[in-house]
């Protein structure tokens, strides 16, 4: 169920990304200049056949700022993090 969840939510990153290119009138190939990385790269992350937990800290943090979402909700649509990270007492 959890895993739902998550691929629900990492759907719904992918979503965004598409639904901001698309609202600032730019394609992928544009994005992907402005994110700093390279169109092959962005449309495998964006078909998912890369996770983009493979992004450098530095372009995760481009990529949040673009889609205008703190770093901590990125990482929860994204899967790095999940809820019950946040749980006091939850064991590691």
């Amino acid at each position: 169920m959890k895993h739902k969840q998550k691929s629900s939510q990492y759907q719904q990153l992918i979503n965004r990304i598409h639904a901001e290119t698309k609202m600032r009138g730019w394609n992928l190939a544009e994005t992907a200049k402005a994110l700093g990385i390279s169109h092959v790269y962005l449309t495998s992350i964006t078909c998912g056949a890369r996770k983009i937990s493979g992004l450098s800290a530095d372009k995760q943090r481009v990529l949040a700022r673009f889609l205008g979402i703190s770093m901590v909700e990125f990482f929860l649509m994204a899967g790095i993090l999940l809820p019950e990270d946040f749980a006091p007492g939850t064991p590691a």
